[in-house]
């Protein structure tokens, strides 16, 4: 089985003979613990494999069947592909086979198979008695037309008939294509004298490989795997749907308990809250909004609030859209299965699946929240990538963030990205990392920089436009300098706007001077120039602010610190003639030269080089100044 790995489950009331069973099919005993031996049922999960007739080698897990111990058999029927539901023939359906099959639905268990053991036992009218009694049980289930094999453990009667059956239903089971990440719900943890921590656990995602270093939830420590097992032999790697046991370094026993998840590093992160859809059960009780539950996904377990956010109550047999507030955070993932348990009495009420795993609140009523959790619920996941692109507004996502939050492959992200392009529902802002922006979001975006930029003209008629991070921090733009760079080009492109990469302005907006007012910058113009070095204070030139602004922007003037300005070609030429002098005393030129060479006095030198010193053009050592980084670059 390269690529397809069979996981095997039992399930059913205790002593019903599902740990014999395995044994007669696998030569196993998988009560593995004294405690399990001495009292005859299975506390812990047992694990082993078997050969099927085709050469084919499938895992098998036991699952306890007592009612204390439903949290364990919850975290061994999370990975199961087919599961044998166990009923002895002498006692027929009984409460923890009711229970376990609820599970089995409400985590989406598609294949099964009806085992109805102990038929030594009883005559031929009770063994049908029996199998009516399973048949009507099963109604209406993903088991209402499950194959039934009848069998004995004492005598191995029926057995090999079991096999050939268990062959020919898991030729038919589909296993999806294995993703960018790994995920091992952690169903057993222990350690071993001389190798460390052992780790056991369906491998639910991905590929898990020999030195790659792993990431435990909730705890967020890390570790490195050092050796890995299937089916007892060692092996490099181990694949989607594997039985497997890891031995890591770097992290004890006890920081990788029942419960834990095992990752790709930086993949996942823990949350406090999941949305989900939920459907309670036939049989259960109605619930009200604010109820405590708990939460059981994959090996997880966390007591929470849970808020219906459509209604106040959820009937029995009814499914809402819910959000599910935790005492511990846990690591879900979209499209997991869950199943909830009442406080008091500890009872299976219901289950679905989880829609997205957050940390903030989501309102009650909210008609917009509630449109993404029915698209997430309901549609293909190019629409429920178009979604999560809207969510995020104009702040973007990258196809790296959307895999993650989705947790799909980057590839398949990538796919789904470019048929929303090319729709038109989606911009590419950035096509090194396939940053995205949704239409809608875009144009929210560009009618804000819109608004604010004829006010800005209104206000600066004399600027050329407005600097990149000033625009931001008035339109609130929670966004790197680089993506803002990257969202303003493709305003750029749409021709709305226009930017010189410092400014940004309206496409139609230009400066527009009086005479007047043309002469006073030139009289300015020439009066630095004609300066150089030996500029007048700042709050001595003859220009108003406004112009004096535009003198800055239109690149006509630079400002050394507050008080002094200089000429732009004045510095420019002054500049290259300092690097020159630089370049022929690399030792370094003192403030004297410098001095001297600017034709300037040390009221002037000073902050000038200091200026220089910011710019990376010369760099100060000692009584000394040397080429800085640009200064090095500059082209004379």
């Amino acid at each position: 089985m390269e690529n397809k790995h069979i996981i095997i489950g039992t399930s059913g009331h205790v002593d019903h003979g599902k740990t014999s069973l395995i044994k007669s099919l696998t030569g196993v005993d998988t009560d593995r613990l004294k405690e399990e031996q001495n009292r005859g049922i299975t506390i812990q999960l047992g694990f082993t494999y078997f050969d099927l007739p085709n050469g084919e080698k499938a895992g098998i897990v036991d699952v306890p069947g007592h009612e204390k111990f439903v949290r364990n058999m919850l975290a061994g029927v999370g990975g199961l592909d087919v599961v044998l539901l166990v009923v002895a023939a002498d006692e027929g359906v009984m409460p923890q086979t009711r229970e376990h099959l609820d599970i089995l639905r409400l985590l989406g268990v598609q294949k099964g198979i009806i085992v109805i053991t102990k038929k030594d036992l009883v005559d031929d009218d009770l063994l049908e008695l029996a199998k009516e009694d399973i048949l009507d049980e099963v109604s209406g289930t993903f088991l209402e037309d499950a194959p039934v094999a009848e069998v004995s453990t004492h005598n191995q009667e029926g057995i090999e008939d079991l096999k050939k059956i268990i062959t020919d239903t898991v030729q038919h089971v589909d296993k999806p294509k294995p993703k960018d990440f790994f995920r091992l719900p952690v169903d057993r943890s222990f350690s071993l004298k001389g190798i460390g921590t052992v780790v056991t656990g369906t491998l639910k995602d991905g590929v898990i490989k020999v030195g790659d270093v792993v990431e435990v939830f909730p705890s967020e420590a890390t570790g490195k795997v050092r050796q890995i097992q299937v089916h007892k032999n060692s092996v490099e790697e181990a694949y989607l749907g594997q039985r497997v046991a890891v031995n890591l370094t770097g992290l004890e026993k006890e920081q990788v308990g029942l419960g834990s998840m095992l990752a790709t590093q930086d993949y996942f992160s823990a949350k406090n809250k999941v949305n989900c859809k939920l459907k309670l059960l036939e049989n259960s009780r109605k619930i009200t909004t604010g109820t405590m539950v708990r939460l059981h996904v994959g090996t997880q377990e966390s007591i929470g609030r849970l808020v219906l956010l459509d209604r106040e109550e959820l009937n029995p047999s009814d499914d809402a859209f819910c959000q599910i507030r935790l005492k511990e955070k846990v690591v879900a993932a979209k499209d997991d299965p869950f199943v909830i348990r009442a406080m008091s009495p500890v009872v299976t009420i219901g289950g679905g699946k989880i829609l997205g795993a957050t940390n903030k609140r989501v309102k009650r009523y909210d008609e917009d929240a509630l449109l993404g959790l029915r698209i997430r619920d309901e549609k293909p996941l190019v629409e429920v990538v178009n979604q999560v692109v809207k969510e995020h507004g104009i702040d973007g996502i990258t196809s790296l963030e959307l895999a993650r939050n989705l947790q799909q492959s980057n590839e398949n992200i990538s796919d789904k990205i470019h048929t929303l392009k090319e729709k038109g529902d989606v911009t590419i802002v950035n096509k090194d990392e396939l940053a995205v922006i949704s239409k809608t979001n875009l144009t929210k975006l560009s009618d804000g920089i819109v608004e604010f930029l004829k006010g800005y003209h209104q206000r600066n008629p004399f600027r050329w436009g407005v600097n990149k991070e000033e625009l931001k921090n008035n339109l609130g733009l929670d966004l790197s300098s680089k993506r803002l760079s990257d969202l303003l080009e493709i305003l750029v492109k749409t021709g709305v706007i226009q930017s010189d990469g410092l400014y940004v302005k309206l496409s139609e907006f230009e400066v527009t001077l009086t005479e007047k007012q043309k002469e006073s910058i030139d009289k300015v113009e020439k009066l630095l120039n004609d300066a150089g070095f030996q500029p007048p204070a700042k709050s001595e030139l003859p220009i108003e602010k406004n112009l004096l602004d535009y003198l800055y922007q239109a690149n006509k003037i630079v400002s050394i610190n507050e008080s002094m300005v200089v000429g732009t070609e004045v510095l420019s030429a002054g500049t290259k003639r300092l690097v020159k002098l630089i370049k022929e005393n690399p030792e370094g030129v003192t403030l004297a030269q410098c001095r001297d060479l600017f034709n300037t006095t040390r009221k002037y030198i000073v902050p000038l080089l200091e200026y220089l010193d910011g710019e990376g053009i010369t760099k100060r050592v000692g009584d000394k100044r040397i080429l800085g980084p640009k200064g090095k670059e500059l082209i004379l």
